[in-house]
């Protein structure tokens, strides 16, 4: 097995956006056009990435996780507290950093007294937002999640000196709130007007302003991954992919709700020195890209991807996407006849996938919901 290797996951990345990560494209050997999530929210899609299993809802099996697979001193870093211990995600690796959650905050202690899902939850829920809009207009706004660079800095810190190692670096640049450094206007504004945008109350002005944050978020996390790609062995393996896509507007949509549509599933796959793959690529195939064996429900060779979100389900191919609303191109949204694509989607039962409302619960604690 390759002596490094690492992997880079990038929370609400679009496939058409990372035009704006020209030092990233310039890095990586190979990209894939057809690579899709397994969901379009981050609990969905990490079981797949991390374990090659389809998610049960309850976090990522211990076992399953790809850091047991390597004999090499392994480094996770993440940026989501979703990504946690108490999700299973620390698992197999020798250093695991990730934010602490579980009754930390404010929002976090008064979860553990609250049924999470009730309606005392969300009403919770949507206070505690509110009172971190109007602490915005009084107190300095911090940055919504750990910066990309302090993230990279730790890493090439941990490895250091090492000859072989495996990492796994999780990114929160772009996921909203998007508030990046270079904007032109401050921190505390870009986040209220990304808040007002996602809760459908942004005039066009508010809405051009937020598409415009969503890209120089990717640009600076392009700049700050530069010193990574530097640092790293040039034989290094290295996967880089989304875990899910975001909506900007499409259809008055915004951030990332269960709808089953190719800007959500469609995600960004890139490798190097990696074994090839084909055609179609799924983020559970993630695990076997960086062992080169496949690992649980992982393939090399792939034709069909599957993604479900609670009771909704999809089905790709490199050119179609098959949902209960129908079967339709990719490229250009037009319906298409694909009877065996819809046979393929019948056949995939998500009742595993997607159990109880663990989704709409956590999403609800990030704010997503």
């Amino acid at each position: 097995m390759t002596e490094t290797t690492l992997l880079v996951t990038v929370d609400s990345l679009r496939t058409d956006h990372v035009q704006y990560m020209p030092e990233t494209l310039a890095f990586l050997d190979d990209t894939h056009d057809a690579a899709f999530a397994t969901s379009t929210a981050t609990p969905g899609s990490f079981p797949a990435i991390i374990g090659g299993e389809y998610p049960a809802g309850n976090g990522l099996e211990e076992a399953a996780s790809v850091a047991h697979e390597f004999d090499a001193p392994s480094v996770g870093i993440t940026t989501n507290h979703l990504l946690s211990q108490e999700y299973g995600y620390a698992a197999g690796f020798d250093s695991f950093t990730s934010p602490k959650g579980g009754g930390e905050s404010l929002k976090d202690k008064g979860a553990i007294l609250l049924e999470r899902g009730s309606l005392p939850y969300k009403v919770a829920s949507w206070g505690y937002n509110r009172y971190q809009q109007l602490r915005s207009y009084i107190e300095e706004t911090e940055k919504s999640f750990r910066p990309a660079a302090d993230v990279v800095d730790q890493f090439l810190h941990a490895v250091d000196g090492r000859e072989e190692w495996f990492g796994w670096l999780h990114f929160m640049e772009p996921h909203h709130p998007y508030d990046p450094d270079g904007a032109n206007v401050d921190r505390a504004t870009a986040q209220r007007v990304t808040r007002r945008v996602l809760s459908d109350r942004g005039s066009e002005e508010d809405e051009a302003l937020v598409r415009n944050l969503y890209r120089q978020e990717i640009a600076e996390l392009d700049a700050a991954l530069e010193p990574l790609w530097n640092a790293i062995p040039d034989e290094t393996r290295v996967v880089f992919c989304g875990d899910h896509g975001e909506l900007l507007g499409e259809d008055g949509l915004w951030g990332h709700p269960g709808e089953m549509r190719p800007e959500l599933l469609n995600v960004p796959f890139g490798t190097r020195n990696a074994p090839d793959v084909g055609e179609v690529v799924s983020l559970i195939d993630v695990p076997t890209v960086l062992t080169g064996s496949e690992h649980r429900q992982g393939t090399f060779d792939r034709d069909t991807a599957f993604a479900a979100y609670g009771d909704r389900k999809a089905a790709m191919t490199a050119d179609h996407i098959a949902t209960a609303d129908g079967t339709y191109r990719l490229d250009d949204g037009e319906p298409v006849d694909d009877p065996g694509l819809e046979r393929e989607l019948e056949r995939f039962d998500p009742a595993y996938v997607v159990k109880e409302e663990a989704l709409q619960e956590d999403l609800e604690d990030l704010g997503y919901a």
